[in-house]
């Protein structure tokens, strides 16, 4: 099974860079079907090299209010990314939902939101305590996840 993650945020807005940052993160390390993007506040500029892959699965991860604690992190799939969707997921030029559906225009596949609940979109390049110490446990998530869809699907 092949794997995108597209990390999406601003660096600059606190913990609006959570999913910036754990892309960056997770691309230091190496894997077999899995491919990571740090998108930062353009998802849409990685449309064309998602398709070109024709991954199995799609994995957005960004920050996103759905009424948790911060730092809390819940995985949506298609039709809930659309419901949480309108007036929450702003911070980048396109909505994620028109990068999402010119993707499956394109490339028919799972596509999923890893949603973080931020604290904070102050101008601070720093995440909050809270977003600092689930970050290692998105990594990690992503990580299970990883090795999880493999062996179920080798």
């Amino acid at each position: 099974m092949t794997m995108v993650i597209l990390g999406i945020g601003n660096r600059l807005r606190s913990d609006d860079g959570i999913g910036s940052l754990v892309a960056s993160e997770l691309a230091t390390y190496e894997y077999d079907k899995l491919i990571i993007y740090d998108c930062e506040t353009t998802p849409e500029n990685y449309i064309d090299k998602v398709v070109e892959v024709k991954p199995d699965w799609v994995i957005f991860i960004d920050a996103c209010n759905f009424e948790a604690k911060p730092g809390e992190f819940k995985l949506f799939e298609e039709d809930e990314i659309k419901e949480i969707s309108y007036g929450l997921l702003s911070t980048h030029t396109l909505p994620l939902t028109l990068t999402i559906e010119l993707i499956k225009k394109q490339h028919n596949c799972r596509i999923s939101l890893l949603g973080v609940q931020p604290k904070s979109f102050i101008m601070a390049t720093d995440l909050s305590p809270e977003l600092l110490e689930a970050k290692q446990k998105i990594i990690q998530f992503i990580k299970n996840l990883t090795i999880k869809t493999t062996k179920t699907t080798d």
